[in-house]
């Protein structure tokens, strides 16, 4: 389809959906003088097949916002139709639940990095509070690189170009914002250790999935008052719900979700255990003997595994498997998972990969095959300029340091 077209429908159908807000929706929600407990932010980048599912969530919010006990401020960044536009979900003089425009942004791509912290900034600067959160909401790909993307994308889907961001990229521009209390992805794969790791000074806690997400979403209705908690105990529960949610409700998503909060100031100890394990000679050998078939995987076609079960395998009885595996259960403060890591419909056929027992800790990883190095040589190349893989020690490996000799030219 021709882009100017795409856009042109997604145009259309984002306006059909917020003229049926039109009686709540009023221009102008104004900067907040009184500082409130919290502020949520949700980053929505959407002109993709996910357009329809994030209007509803908007609407989901809405009601989620109605029955809050929480004094919060909650804005959602659309990128949606052919203007982002920045809304304030509070209520009027009667008490009714409204949506405001609070900002229309020119025609921008939102996955830029200047892009994004620029909205972020205007959130936390026009809306402060004691505790402050961003949920992204779109595609995404954990730490997985693409060729065909604009960007060596982990998030986002924009446009024919497929425009995305990656994670060092989305690192820095968070990292021009205020420290957040809550980082979240209601977005497929995010739940990685490598990129849990690289987002550790950026936030207090992570929550995201290590395999996929529905094309629904969080279901923000149920979970809101818990989510502006942003703490661990309200982050749990809002875990819990999403599992609930879809477990409960009869469909063909009820058996594969599953969902992990990590305390990200617990990542440097688990990057130093790690390293620890790495100074092995034998633990060094051990990632190009790894058959990564045996491994549990999170998704059809995607090189991405449990971490923990990863560390096992490099093990040899070496005693700092039993400290990264603590230093992994302190960090992943809740991890909760169905019966199946994916599942696929091909009819007439239904491809499942079952989470096999005590193969799952909440995080995934990117594993590389020995035997296909070069269909997977721009993976590898981005993987050896992640934070994890220079902190954790895997440069140390053979595996990894004679390909990236190679790559550096080193």
């Amino acid at each position: 389809m021709d882009w100017n077209l795409k856009k042109l429908l997604l145009g259309l159908a984002a306006c059909c959906f917020f003229a049926a807000c039109e009686d709540d929706m009023e221009d102008g929600g104004e900067p907040q003088n009184d500082p409130k407990e919290a502020t949520f932010l949700v980053y929505m980048v959407g002109q993709n097949d996910l357009a329809d599912e994030l209007n509803d969530n908007i609407t989901d919010l809405k009601v989620g916002y109605e029955d809050c006990g929480v004094n919060a401020n909650v804005l959602v960044y659309a990128d949606i139709s052919a203007a982002p536009t920045l809304y304030l979900i509070d209520k009027d003089k009667s008490g009714a639940v409204r949506l405001a425009t609070v900002k229309t942004y020119p025609d921008q791509y939102s996955v830029d990095p200047e892009v994004m912290r620029e909205v972020i900034n205007d959130v936390f600067t026009a809306y402060p509070a004691a505790r402050k959160g961003v949920t992204f909401s779109s595609h995404a790909d954990g730490s997985l690189y693409h060729s065909q993307t604009v960007s060596k994308r982990i998030f986002g889907d924009e446009g024919s170009g497929n425009y995305g961001i990656n994670v060092a990229e989305m690192c820095d521009a968070l990292s021009g914002c205020p420290h957040l209390d809550l980082l979240m992805f209601d977005a497929c794969l995010m739940g990685s250790v490598e990129t849990a790791y690289e987002f550790k000074d950026v936030a207090r806690y992570y929550l995201a999935t290590p395999n996929s997400v529905p094309a629904k979403g969080f279901p923000y209705a149920d979970i809101l008052p818990y989510l502006l908690q942003m703490d661990e105990a309200g982050l749990t529960r809002t875990s819990q719900l999403y599992m609930q949610y879809f477990q409960e409700n009869g469909t063909d998503w009820d058996d594969f979700v599953s969902v992990s909060l990590t305390d990200l100031t617990k990542m440097d100890s688990l990057a130093l255990y790690m390293d620890s394990l790495f100074m092995s000679s034998e633990v060094q050998v051990r990632p190009s003997d790894i058959n990564r078939n045996t491994l549990q995987r999170f998704e059809n076609g995607k090189p991405l595994y449990d971490f923990g079960e990863w560390v096992d395998s490099l093990g040899l009885d070496n005693p700092y498997v039993d400290k990264v595996r603590g230093a992994l259960e302190r960090a992943v403060v809740y991890e909760e998972h169905g019966e199946y890591a994916s599942v696929s419909n091909y009819y007439p056929y239904r491809l499942e990969i079952p989470i096999k027992e005590g193969a799952y800790c909440g995080l995934n990883i990117y594993v590389p095959s020995a035997n296909s190095l070069m269909s997977e040589w721009n993976q590898l190349a981005y993987f050896t300029t992640l934070r994890w893989y220079r902190d954790a020690g895997l440069w140390r490996s053979p595996f990894y340091n004679m390909f990236e000799t190679a790559i550096r030219g080193k």
